[in-house]
């Protein structure tokens, strides 16, 4: 008899997470473009998932892979419109996958830039506006700025003055272009 109770309760309280309200589409922006998915978990708190491309510094031209988890807190519920609704949020969050990033060598007294292509770590904050229609569509705009780690491939460079080459192993440092994150992004959603 136990096991069964256990059991029921087990499955109402996985139809009850899938009966909340989810959200299907793509985020945008400079930093690149993602799939995004939020799933509701009560009226203020919601869980978002983006995994995408990332264009914001290019390797060789070859973009990056990035994916994102965030927890976010409905702060406010304001009334601007008569049909649809507004909601302000906000949440932190955590970040990884392989990305492009800036360093620099140093030959002699000058300082070269290059970009390098590494594993990314980081976390991160999010704070958006989203208005749901009335019909099942969602849009966004949200800033997610990211402090993280960057750990980056090796580099070779010939020195213009001297032709020596100039090589430098990995690189290990902060990822800049997380800061890209304070750079608006927009997201569309389908709502079911």
């Amino acid at each position: 008899m136990k096991k069964t109770i256990l059991t029921i309760i087990i499955i109402c309280s996985a139809l009850g997470a899938f009966a909340q309200p989810r959200a299907m589409g793509l985020r945008f922006g400079i930093t690149g473009l993602e799939a995004d998915y939020q799933h509701t978990m009560n009226r203020n708190q919601f869980i978002q998932g983006n995994i995408g491309l990332d264009y914001s510094v290019l390797a060789d031209g070859k973009p990056g892979i990035e994916a994102t988890a965030i927890y976010n807190f409905i702060w406010a519920r304001p009334a601007w419109t008569d049909r649809g609704t507004w909601a302000l949020y906000a949440g932190p969050g955590a970040s990884l996958g392989y990305v492009a990033d800036e360093a620099h060598v140093t030959i002699g007294k000058e300082v070269y830039p290059y970009s390098t292509s590494g594993f990314m770590l980081g976390i991160c904050g999010q704070v958006g506006l989203e208005y749901t229609f009335w019909f099942p569509l969602q849009l966004s705009v949200d800033l997610r700025p990211l402090i993280g780690m960057h750990v980056g491939g090796q580099y070779k460079m010939t020195d213009p003055i001297t032709g020596e080459t100039v090589r430098r192993d990995a690189h290990v440092g902060l990822y800049d272009t997380g800061l890209l994150g304070f750079c608006p992004t927009f997201s569309v959603r389908y709502r079911f």
